[in-house]
């Protein structure tokens, strides 16, 4: 949490919004692999890594698209 104010900037407000989104792909994607791999290896099982990979997929595309509604975004005039 930050201690700076708010923008009231809707410009800058979308650019923190992609920077929140991508940082959060990037998260869901890495911990869910990671996540995945680990798991699977300690406890021997193919079903737990291909479901860390199914988290991954979900939580990277969720985010993914979050950000390219957010930058195809066209301010009305």
């Amino acid at each position: 949490m930050t201690m700076q104010p708010r923008p009231f900037n809707p410009i800058e407000q979308r650019k923190q919004a992609v920077r929140k989104y991508s940082r959060n792909a990037v998260v869901w994607a890495g911990g869910g692999v990671v996540g995945g791999v680990a798991l699977g290896l300690l406890l021997g099982s193919w079903t737990i890594v291909v479901l860390g990979f199914i988290v991954a997929v979900v939580g990277g595309l969720t985010n993914y698209n979050r950000v390219q509604k957010i930058v195809s975004h066209r301010d009305q005039v």
